[in-house]
C-alpha cells in the first residue's frame, strides 16, 4: 500500500463559504461571505498582473487559462536570454513581480500570492560604508555593492508592520454571481433577489463551500474568463466562453478629445494592409520597457487608470466595489480604502519616463546602525540613526540600491530591457531581440503574403499606451486593438510602403 502524501499547507485551511442557490435554475444567487474569504477577494487588486499570468497558468482544480496578450507576453519573458536585460535581476523582477500591498497581504489565510516577501540586505563586509561613500541597501540577495562584494547579510528594517487584511474582523458581506461585494443587510438581500427575478422562494438553497488556496485560484481563473464566476464554480460547469466574449471598446471610444501631452514613443509596425490588422511592432528599447512594464503593473492600479473599464466585467465589478464600501463599518481605514482603489507598483519595480499614470511606492529612508555585543557586530537597520550613546559604534545612512542597474552604470533611464537595441514586440505582445533569422522565421509561420504588408511610423504617448494595455486583458490582438485608430485608412499618419 503506497505510503499516504502529507497534505500541502494550500489544503490544511479552509474557509466555509455559505451559498445560496436556485434549484430550479442551477443558479448560485448569492454567498455570504467573513473576512477570510473578503479579503482574499479583494487582494485580486493588489496583484500584478505578472503575478495573475503565472498563477491562471497553473494547474488547479479547472485546466490553466489565457489572460489576453498577458499570458504571451510572461512566457516570452521567460525565453528571453538575460543579456538582453539589464541585469539579472530584471528576468526575475518580471516573472515574480512584487506586490506594494505586500503588508496587507502575507497575513491572509488565503493568500494566493506565492512571490517571496521582501527581504533586505546589506553588503557581507559591514566595514565598506567607511570605504565608499555610504552603504547600499538591496531588496534582491547576492547583488554587487559598489565596494564589489555580495550584498547578502540579511537584515530586518524596525518599521515593517504586516496588516491583517483589508476589511473589519466582525464585518459580514453579500457576494453577488459576478464579485460585487456587498453589505449584508437585509435590503440588499431583498433588492438582490428582486433584481434576480426570483419567483419561488421555496427554490432557494443553502450550501456550503469550503474554500482552500486551490478554490480561490479557480475563483481567479473564472474572475477572468466567466460572467458567473460564483454559479460556475459551484456547479463545476465550464465556463462558455462564447457567451464571455468581452467587447473591447477602444480607449479611443470613450469621447475624450483631452490633448495627449507628454513624452511619445515611436514605433515602426508592420500592418496587412487587407485587414489592417498589425503582424509586429519594430521598437527600440523604451518601447519594449512600456510592454514588460504590464507585468508589473497591480491589477487595481490598471483599473484605476482604466476609469473601471477594463471590459472584464467581473473585475470591474469587484473594483467598484471598493467605493460603495464605507471604511467606517466595512475597511479597516480610509487610507486601506484609497490603496485598493488605487495600488501603486512595489518599490523599484517601476520603469523611469513610464508614459502610464501609475506611481510607484517609495522605501523610507534607512539608517544601518551597528553595535558590538561581545565578539560578534550586530546591525540594526531603523528610520532614524542611533547616537554613541546608547552603544553603537557606527550609524550610516542607506542608499536604495536599484536592481535594474549595474555598479557604476550611469545612465539615467532605468528600464529592464537592455539598450541601445531593438525589439520585436508582436500583435499579441509576445517581446524578442530583433534578429533577421528570427523576423524571417515569424513570417513565414504568420504565412502572409509580402505583398499583403507594409510599414507604418506611428507615436505612441500615454492614451495609445492605455488602449495596449487595456486590450492586452481581453484580447490577443492588443497591438492592432490598442491602435487601431491609428492604423484604419482614413487615420494614416506616415504610411510606407514595404519595399519587396
Amino acid at each position: 500500500m503506497a505510503a499516504t502524501e502529507a497534505p500541502s499547507n494550500e489544503q490544511v485551511y479552509k474557509v466555509p463559504l455559505k451559498v445560496f442557490v436556485d434549484r430550479n435554475e442551477n443558479k448560485v444567487l448569492f454567498a455570504e461571505a467573513r473576512k477570510d474569504f473578503v479579503d482574499v477577494l479583494l487582494s485580486f487588486l493588489a496583484l500584478p498582473l505578472g503575478t495573475i499570468a503565472r498563477l491562471v497558468a497553473k494547474e488547479s482544480n479547472i485546466p490553466p487559462v489565457k489572460v489576453g496578450s498577458l499570458s504571451s507576453l510572461y512566457e516570452s519573458v521567460s525565453h528571453i536570454e538575460e543579456e538582453h536585460l539589464w541585469t539579472k535581476t530584471c528576468k526575475e523582477m518580471l516573472l515574480h513581480p512584487r506586490t506594494s500591498m505586500e503588508s496587507y497581504c502575507q497575513l491572509l489565510k488565503l493568500n494566493i500570492d506565492d512571490t517571496h516577501p521582501t527581504k533586505y540586505f546589506l553588503c557581507e563586509d559591514l566595514g565598506c560604508s567607511r570605504k565608499t561613500n555610504g552603504s547600499l541597501l538591496s531588496i534582491f540577495n547576492n547583488q554587487r555593492c559598489s565596494c564589489g562584494k555580495l550584498m547578502n547579510r540579511i537584515v530586518y528594517p524596525e518599521v515593517i508592520t504586516l496588516q491583517k487584511g483589508f476589511v473589519k474582523e466582525t464585518a459580514t458581506f453579500i457576494i453577488c454571481d459576478d464579485l460585487s461585494v456587498l453589505p449584508n443587510v437585509l435590503v440588499t438581500i431583498v433588492n438582490l433577489l428582486q433584481n434576480l427575478g426570483v419567483k419561488d422562494m421555496g427554490a432557494i438553497e443553502e450550501q456550503t463551500v469550503d474554500i482552500s488556496k486551490r478554490e480561490v485560484v479557480d475563483l481567479l481563473k473564472l474572475s477572468l474568463i466567466s460572467k458567473n464566476p460564483l454559479t460556475d464554480f459551484v456547479f463545476e460547469k465550464k465556463p462558455r466562453v462564447d457567451d464571455f466574449n468581452p467587447i473591447n471598446q477602444s480607449w479611443f471610444e470613450r469621447g475624450d478629445e483631452s490633448p495627449d501631452e507628454g513624452r511619445k514613443i515611436v514605433v515602426r509596425v508592420l500592418v496587412r494592409k487587407s485587414n489592417e490588422k498589425i503582424v509586429f511592432a519594430d521598437a527600440e528599447e523604451d518601447f519594449a520597457d512600456l510592454v514588460l512594464s504590464f507585468l508589473t503593473l497591480p491589477l487595481g492600479g490598471v483599473l484605476h487608470m482604466l476609469e473601471g473599464n477594463s471590459c472584464l466585467s467581473c473585475i470591474d465589478k469587484l473594483y467598484k466595489s471598493i467605493s460603495e464600501l464605507s471604511p467606517d463599518r466595512y475597511l479597516r481605514s480610509q487610507i486601506i480604502k484609497e490603496e485598493l482603489a488605487n495600488p501603486k507598483c512595489a518599490p523599484l519595480f517601476s520603469i523611469s519616463d513610464q508614459i502610464l499614470p501609475i506611481g510607484e511606492v517609495s522605501l523610507p529612508v534607512y539608517y544601518c546602525n551597528t553595535f558590538i555585543h561581545g565578539k560578534e557586530r550586530h546591525v540594526i537597520c531603523s528610520t532614524s540613526p542611533r547616537p554613541r550613546i546608547y552603544g553603537y559604534d557606527m550609524s550610516s545612512r542607506l542608499e536604495i540600491f536599484d536592481p535594474k542597474s549595474c555598479i557604476g552604470d550611469s545612465r539615467s533611464g532605468k528600464g529592464f530591457a537592455k539598450g541601445p537595441s531593438t525589439f520585436v514586440v508582436t500583435d499579441d505582445l509576445a517581446v524578442t531581440p530583433m534578429s533577421s533569422i528570427s523576423a524571417v522565421s515569424f513570417l513565414n509561420r504568420s504565412q502572409v503574403p509580402l505583398y499583403d504588408l507594409e510599414e507604418r511610423v506611428i507615436s505612441i504617448g500615454v492614451k495609445e499606451g492605455l488602449g495596449i494595455l487595456k486590450a492586452s486583458l481581453t484580447s490577443t490582438s492588443a497591438l492592432t486593438e490598442g491602435l487601431k485608430h491609428l492604423i484604419r485608412p482614413l487615420n494614416r499618419r506616415t504610411v510606407h510602403s514595404l519595399a519587396i
